[in-house]
Formats: C-alpha cells, sequence, structure tokens
C-alpha cells in the first residue's frame, strides 16, 4: 500500500508540473519578434518539448519495469508476453517489407530526411501503426458480435 500511496504523489506532482508549463505556455508571452505574427511561438516552447521527453521516458521506463515486476512474480504470463513479442516482430517484418523506399519528389525541400532509409523506418511504423489500428476495429467489431450470442 506504501508503494501505491508514492505513486499517487509523484503522478500529482507530475500533473501539477504539467499545468504549470501548460499554463506559462498559453499565458507566459511570446519571443520577441513573432508577437501578432501567425508563427508567433511562446517563450517557453523548447521548455516545454523537454519535459513531454522527460514524462516520455518516465512512461518507457514505467512502461518496461513493471511488466518485468509482474512476469517474475507470475511466470504463466511471460509465455503470453513471449507469443505478443513474436507476433510484434512478425508484424513490424510484414510493415518492412512493405514500406516503400522510394526518394520522394519534393518541391523546394533539399532536406536530408528525403532518403531511401528515412522513408523505409517510416513507411514501416506508418504500415504497423495501420496495421494495428485494423487490428483494434476489428476486435471491436468481433467483441461487440461475440456478445450477442453469449
Amino acid at each position: 500500500m506504501k508503494f501505491a500511496n508514492i505513486a499517487k504523489y509523484v503522478l500529482w506532482a507530475l500533473m501539477a508540473v504539467s499545468l504549470v508549463l501548460v499554463a506559462i505556455f498559453f499565458f507566459g508571452g511570446f519571443v520577441e519578434g513573432t508577437q501578432g505574427t501567425s508563427s508567433a511561438e511562446p517563450v517557453i516552447t523548447e521548455t516545454i518539448l523537454k519535459w513531454a521527453y522527460v514524462l516520455l521516458v518516465i512512461a518507457a521506463i514505467f512502461t518496461l519495469v513493471f511488466p518485468l515486476i509482474f512476469i517474475s512474480s507470475n511466470l504463466r504470463s511471460a509465455k503470453r508476453l513471449g507469443i505478443v513479442i513474436v507476433m510484434g516482430a512478425v508484424l513490424i517484418f510484414i510493415s518492412y517489407q512493405l514500406a516503400d523506399d522510394e526518394v520522394l519528389n519534393l518541391i523546394q525541400y533539399t532536406g536530408p530526411d528525403n532518403i531511401p532509409s528515412t522513408l523505409k523506418i517510416v513507411g514501416t511504423f506508418l504500415i504497423f501503426t495501420y496495421i494495428l489500428g485494423a487490428l483494434a476495429i476489428l476486435s471491436v467489431i468481433y467483441s461487440s458480435i461475440a456478445n450477442l450470442f453469449r
């Protein structure tokens, strides 16, 4: 129970910091020279982006650590996790095979990101996202239909 209380207070603290940063972001003014333009930039844009990265790292750590703790206490779930990881790897492999690495003909763009390797990775994760989205929709439909017959 002690861990739950600590986690609750940490989450409230993270939320409070996030709310303060969002308030400063919206009401803290703009970078000099950008006020009143269509590209007005809030003063703490870089700070709030860094805070988002911190929150992402915290979420990633908890996403990886807690399942490992759960698996160590419940070895049956390790088999299920292994199946999920293998299925995810297969979907990523299929997505990689379907992704295109053809260089795009972009008008007035000479940046460094229009190269085959970057385009292949981006295409892989776009296709992977589409597959997961389609699987989520199909699972909702299946669940709805299965509940009708129970």
